[in-house]
């Protein structure tokens, strides 16, 4: 069964995003190694309000709060640093924080579009 949290934007509850439990791990990780060098960035989520609601740009930055909230165990997660270090280049991009596959992962059967 796949857990499904939450982020949490801005401290909103209408501004909130369901994650797989694992994912958000990751990015809980890659996010907060990114606002100890007290870098902000542009994340680019799925939108999950409404279907066809697209995607959604966040500005990330240390000031705005953010939450985590797992569905399950987050201890019970295995962290694979290979993943975090994958998401934290990415959100040093131009294109700021896009949700990488985890290396070491099967392909997705197909890849969606990526806008912004």
């Amino acid at each position: 069964m796949q857990r499904m949290g939450r982020l949490i934007y801005a401290g909103s509850p209408s501004d909130s995003y369901r994650v797989d439990d694992r994912l958000l791990l990751h990015l809980e990780l890659a996010i907060a190694a990114k606002f100890r060098l007290g870098d902000s960035f542009a994340f680019t989520i799925d939108g999950d309000h409404a279907p066809g609601s697209g995607y959604h740009v966040l500005w990330m930055h240390p000031s705005i709060s953010l939450q985590f909230r797992y569905d399950g165990d987050r201890r019970a997660l295995a962290v694979n640093p290979s993943w975090v270090s994958a998401l934290v280049s990415s959100a040093s991009t131009d294109g700021g924080l896009r949700i990488v596959p985890e290396p070491g992962s099967a392909p997705a059967a197909a890849p969606r579009p990526i806008y912004g």
